[in-house]
């Protein structure tokens, strides 16, 4: 598994390939996103469904990183 990178303030997550997503919670634990770096996303993984999955990944792994700053 690649790595990702969390920024709980502007709410963005760049997911394991690099790409960056705009998150909006639209309820507890369910995200909406935009992808700030389209041009990045390679060819074969344009598609809605593939998108969609990056999505919730990112969504997923916001989550965890907010978890994880409430226990500090």
């Amino acid at each position: 598994m690649g790595s990702y990178k969390i920024n709980l303030k502007e709410e963005t997550a760049t997911s394991i390939n690099g790409i960056i997503f705009k998150l909006t919670e639209t309820k507890p634990g369910e995200y909406e996103g935009v992808c700030l770096n389209p041009k990045n996303i390679p060819p074969d993984d344009m598609c809605d469904e593939i998108l969609g999955r990056m999505i919730k990944e990112a969504g997923m792994f916001y989550e965890l990183a907010k978890k994880r700053e409430e226990k500090l």
